[in-house]
């Protein structure tokens, strides 16, 4: 049987080819130079995906505090960096544990029960830890490596996320009440779904590298059809992270410091970018997090959670949503190259 690294290795060779060996951005880079299979397509880098320093059987040195299942609010933290996932007390960022035995941790998100699902960035698979918890629960294995995040329908329960190579090409799936076997969704028009975000109504929403430029495709409730949706004033922008804020569709354009809002149409056939959420001092932002983004109200009290860089030194931002501008609180234990973030609420 291939090893983890050898088979990323692989899986990373097959994905570049061809590419056009345009350099990463130094902005982007973390400062060990490690970046998951999505993160060196995205960026356009050649060569082998960074090797794995752990693996699954190396999950015991997993610890948590034993306070920490009784906390209303933990917030995970994907550190590709330390090839861990940090977990701090909420809002005041104390450090409460730390999950080990992944490749290259990078996004995350969390069910309405609390429950966290952990995209392995250069595996093929998603983790699922209970809220507090310090071993795996399941694990869901991908068609090829997972892109920037993953989002869960409050209702159902109905993990989605894009996919990279392996079997799958460019897609995304969707695994229904957030378990089994994944089904796999192809748009055409696209060569990557990076980022995807269900609404209040159980409609899935993905952008992706459209062929001609920006695309977003919507997978509406209860059907199995993939739409696209034609988004005015996305001229010049790249997907990126995408997630619902309450009443809009935010994505991390370029996976930069700056947020953008796509408000969909009655119809739900097209949206319009309508705004812009500059995260002031951060630098690459792979995946963000939007708090108590499913209420419906507008805007009011929102936060937007950041792993990145200020000033070359890595940190979680907490910067006011949607007005951005400085960050109000940084957290700086424990952290070596953060790249995905969210919260875990216990219901």
């Amino acid at each position: 049987m291939m090893g983890h690294q050898t088979r990323a290795a692989a899986l990373m060779v097959a994905l570049l080819a061809g590419c056009g060996g345009m350099s990463p951005s130094p902005s982007q880079l973390g400062t060990t130079g490690q970046n998951t299979v999505a993160q060196l397509r995205f960026l356009g880098g050649t060569g082998a995906a960074h090797p794995s320093r752990l693996t699954g059987a190396n999950a015991a040195r997993s610890w948590m505090a034993p306070d920490a299942k009784k906390s209303k609010t933990l917030l995970y933290v994907a550190d590709q960096g330390a090839n861990d996932v940090e977990v701090y007390s909420y809002p005041d960022g104390k450090l409460k544990g730390t999950l080990t035995g992944f490749q290259t941790p990078s996004g995350v998100c969390s069910n309405k029960a609390g429950d966290v699902f952990i995209l392995n960035g250069n595996g093929t698979s998603v983790e699922v830890y209970a809220h507090g918890g310090s071993k795996p629960i399941r694990t869901l294995d991908l068609p090829g490596a997972p892109e920037l995040n993953c989002s869960v329908d409050p209702t159902t329960g109905n993990l989605a996320l894009g996919v990279l190579g392996g079997t799958c090409g460019n897609c995304f799936v969707v695994f229904a009440g957030g378990s089994g076997t994944a089904t796999k969704y192809t748009p055409s028009g696209q060569n990557g779904l990076p980022g995807c975000g269900y609404d209040n109504n159980s409609n899935l929403f993905c952008d992706a590298y459209g062929t001609s430029g920006f695309a977003l495709f919507e997978l509406p409730k209860g059907s199995s059809t993939v739409e696209t949706i034609t988004v005015s004033g996305a001229s010049g922008l790249s997907a990126g992270s995408m997630q619902w804020d309450g009443t809009d569709l935010a994505f991390g354009a370029g996976a930069g410091p700056t947020l953008y809002r796509i408000k969909l149409s009655l119809s739900g056939s097209t949206g319009s970018v309508v705004g812009s959420t500059s995260l002031s001092g951060a630098s690459a932002v792979w995946q963000f997090w939007i708090t108590n983004n499913l209420g419906g109200k507008k805007h009011k009290g929102l936060r937007v959670i950041a792993p990145t860089f200020v000033n070359s030194a890595p940190v979680v931002g907490y910067w006011n949503y949607p007005a951005g501008g400085t960050a109000t609180n940084t957290i700086t234990t424990g952290l070596e190259e953060p790249d995905g973030a969210a919260l875990s609420t216990k219901s």
